[in-house]
């Protein structure tokens, strides 16, 4: 059974040189998985069961066990579960009253509604942290000048604090409910207006219609608004190193575990144990939706969303809409004044010398975020884009693996992959580059000639011929040069 189960599957894989464009498309996005997502997936998990003389050793997860520190680990542990599963709630639920205020309820100024509910995602997640410690803080503007010094309350003396989970969920949940209200919006204003028409006309009141028609076909929506909101949470760092205050989650200890101890085996581990609730909700929300179908099968919509008739439904989502896009602009405004600010908190005499320090100091910095940006941000949507085209247009075996293993990048905490690149890519990756090496050769010597012996004599005479290049090109050009004439090489192929 099982040869005969290779034979098919090295029979699917031929037949796949029939269409060239399909070939090139799965092994250059192949090979990007591979080194950029896979690779240093398996690094993480491989370095966290290993010490830094090479041994095989459980000591970092025993911690879970040991008697003397499993309280701790256990509590870093379930905080950051709660701290994920709250804020990815939140989220999703704040993102949702802002599609369904902009789309269903119609009120007015919504295109205000749309902007400042865009306001999180071009702005750095930290950048809420430091508002709501201006406003909120033990000497912030609400909590100390007005309710304080004004009203002579101290909120901090009756056991409100906003340095620990509940101000960590706050932040998170103003910082990445944008995300949530990007999918939901496009959802619900591609929902069919008939089928609640439909309901309508059978006698269903609008609480009645929203519960069995709506809301089942937003579940997708929904569950991939809070898997992306979990992982973002989880993965998220600058909140927690700034607003957190005693409660810690693991996105920071693995912070302090590589940058304070240079301990990569403790930083390799927890991030092992971070990866494993981001993949249970992951695989979780993917058998979830997948086990039922939300097709509309009036097919495309015929008209616009009608508005929410009963005052009752309509109106306290659009005051509640309100209420949150005021917080959103007070916490921004914040932001701006304080730059203006000489010292918060003590004095707020208008001053620009913040500015001319950053501009001084920091351009070097701005440009180095904006080359990032500039980079990533094109290669990232080329590449969604052919696998998008991959997965959906085209039928050959493994589409599910493909679309697993590119989803993954998205289910992984960027920390847990950030520690995976460390530890992939600090050595020459040998055997990845190897693997991509010889599936882009086999390609090549495929798409060259029909007749086995000439593919082996193309791929062997190729490498001989570049790695004489390659040590020619260092023996008289230096290590310096001969990146340049590799590239230049690889780009007159």
């Amino acid at each position: 059974m099982l040869l005969h189960a290779v034979i098919r599957r090295y029979r699917e894989y031929t037949r796949l040189a029939q269409d060239p464009v399909l070939l090139a498309g799965l092994l250059v996005i192949g090979a990007f998985l591979l080194v950029f997502v896979l690779w240093p997936l398996g690094r993480v998990i491989a370095q966290g069961f290993f010490n830094a003389e090479g041994q095989f050793s459980l000591a970092q997860f025993r911690r879970y066990l040991d008697p003397a520190s499993t309280h701790y680990y256990r509590q870093v542990f379930f905080d950051t579960l709660r701290m994920g599963l709250l804020s990815a709630g939140c989220g999703t639920a704040l993102g949702f009253l802002f599609a369904y205020s902009y789309v269903v309820c119609a009120g007015p100024g919504k295109h205000l509604v749309h902007l400042l509910a865009l306001l999180p995602t071009i702005s750095p997640p930290f950048a809420i942290a430091i508002a709501a410690i201006l406003l909120f803080g033990r000497n912030g503007l609400v909590t100390r000048r007005l309710l304080a010094d004004g009203l002579g309350v101290d909120v901090y003396r009756l056991g409100f604090d906003l340095f620990g989970m509940t101000g960590l969920v706050f932040v998170q949940t103003i910082t990445y409910f944008s995300v949530a209200y990007l999918i939901l919006r496009g959802m619900l204003e591609r929902l069919d207006p008939t089928l609640d028409e439909a309901a309508h006309n059978l006698g269903a009141s609008q609480w009645h219609s929203f519960r069995t028609v709506t809301l089942p076909l937003l579940i997708p929506g929904l569950a991939g608004s809070f898997l992306l909101l979990f992982v973002e949470s989880l993965a998220d760092l600058g909140n927690p190193l700034f607003i957190a205050g005693n409660t810690t989650v693991l996105s920071a200890q693995i912070f302090s575990a590589i940058n304070g101890e240079y301990n990569q085996q403790k930083g390799a581990a927890l991030s092992l144990v971070l990866l494993l609730p981001t993949l249970t909700v992951f695989l979780l929300q993917r058998y979830w939706v997948s086990r039922r179908s939300y097709v509309a099968v009036t097919g495309k919509p015929a008209g616009h969303t009608l508005p929410v008739p009963e005052w009752y439904m309509r109106w306290p989502c659009i005051l509640a809409t309100y209420a949150a896009m005021c917080l959103i602009f007070v916490l921004y405004m914040t932001i701006v004044v304080g730059s203006l600010t000489r010292v918060w908190g003590v004095d707020y005499t208008p001053d620009w010398r913040h500015y001319a320090t950053a501009v001084r100091r920091g351009i070097e910095a701005f440009m180095d975020t904006t080359f990032l940006s500039a980079v990533a941000t094109p290669l990232a949507g080329v590449a969604g884009m052919v696998i998008a085209y991959l997965v959906v247009r085209k039928a050959f075996s493994g589409k599910g693996a493909l679309d697993f293993a590119s989803n993954l990048g998205g289910a992984v905490p960027g920390t847990v992959l950030g520690i995976g690149y460390i530890l992939a890519f600090i050595k020459a990756p040998l055997l990845v580059v190897g693997m991509v090496y010889l599936l882009l050769a086999v390609y090549l010597a495929a798409a060259g000639t029909a007749r086995l012996w000439k593919q082996l004599a193309l791929v062997t005479l190729g490498s001989v011929l570049g790695h004489v290049l390659l040590v020619g090109s260092q023996w008289y050009c230096g290590d310096g040069e001969t990146y340049v004439v590799v590239w230049a090489l690889l780009l007159m192929a």
